[in-house]
């Protein structure tokens, strides 16, 4: 107590102590936004470089857009001219499988050692006398047999050289209940492409409600399912059926008899009749 009566703090020293220290806080605060204005330039900076980046990137999108638009009208037209050109090929495909007829359940090696042997199949299926010279090239297919396989039979392929050979022999098979070959039973069908195949095959369980419903139906080529209402039971073959009467009139070859369910055999029966 008695030293610091002996030594008095001044008012000047006080106020030089207050100089001082501001004198240090100022530059202590100079220091500090110094410090603070060169980080707030460089963020300056670096949304300066964001915004042009950004914007660049808003050019690229949008230039994106317009060729992501682009291509999808080009994909497009692409997938319509795919379809295009499948349907034509698949219809040349189909077209050049016209004359063909597929065997089924023909056992293997019945035919032999030669293939040609099974020229001799549709003579005895449906007549030497309807086919007294068979000119079709016929092969199986596969051509390879395969072990284990129990798939059965392999499909016999037959090309004929003449079209209306073909349909003869789809009429004549249509006119038996049963084809039998060398005691197992055969089944014949037109020859299509399996993209048509698959087609017809989604028919299958509305024909099936039809057969159980007793209408009339038929698969028109290539993939059109034809279903005639209230229809003559003729087998297409009448043109004018009466209902009431019961009597079918075909107005090309002059035949009338009673309502019923010719076979095609039966119909060129009576259409020779007609004409004898």
């Amino acid at each position: 107590m008695d030293q610091m009566d002996q030594n008095p703090i001044s008012l000047q020293t006080i106020l030089e102590g207050i100089h001082q220290m501001k004198i240090e806080m100022i530059s202590h605060m100079d220091l500090k936004h110094d410090t603070i204005k060169a980080s707030l330039n460089k963020i300056e900076g670096s949304l300066a470089t964001l915004g042009e980046h950004v914007d660049e990137l808003e050019q690229r999108v949008g230039s994106n857009e317009d060729n992501l638009q682009d291509l999808t009208q080009r994909t497009k037209q692409l997938e319509k001219n795919n379809a295009h050109l499948k349907e034509r090929a698949e219809d040349a495909e189909n077209r050049s499988r016209a004359s063909n007829l597929r065997f089924i359940s023909v056992p293997d090696k019945s035919e032999g050692k030669d293939i040609l042997g099974l020229k001799l199949l549709i003579p005895q299926l449906l007549g030497e006398a309807n086919f007294p010279t068979p000119d079709e090239r016929c092969h199986r297919s596969p051509t390879f047999l395969k072990q284990n396989s129990r798939a059965g039979p392999r499909p016999i392929l037959v090309k004929f050289l003449h079209f209306q050979e073909k349909l003869k022999i789809m009429k004549l098979s249509r006119g038996k209940k049963e084809l039998v070959y060398n005691g197992t039973r055969v089944h014949i069908y037109p020859d299509f492409s399996a993209g048509l195949v698959q087609k017809r095959r989604q028919f299958d369980p509305l024909k099936k409600r039809l057969r159980d419903l007793d209408c009339t139906y038929a698969m028109i080529f290539p993939c059109t399912l034809k279903v005639v209402r209230d229809a003559c039971k003729c087998n297409g073959h009448a043109s004018m059926c009466n209902p009431i009467n019961r009597k079918c009139y075909c107005t090309t070859k002059g035949i009338k008899r009673d309502h019923y369910n010719f076979t095609p055999l039966e119909w060129n029966d009576q259409c020779a009749g007609a004409r004898s």
